[in-house]
């Protein structure tokens, strides 16, 4: 089962702009604070964090 998806694309002004309409839809703001969860090939759990 597939959880979620993460396209990628060169345009970093657009997908400014998508991202900052969803997060007005769901009553958000930016923050300046990202994180990410993945597993490396070995499948250990990593995360990284940047607060801008």
């Amino acid at each position: 089962m597939i959880g979620y998806v993460i396209p990628g694309t060169n345009d970093l002004p657009l997908v400014a702009a998508i991202y900052d309409a969803l997060l007005a839809e769901m009553g958000g703001t930016d923050e300046g604070f990202y994180a990410a969860c993945f597993r490396d090939p070995d499948g250990n759990k990593l995360d990284a964090f940047s607060y801008g």
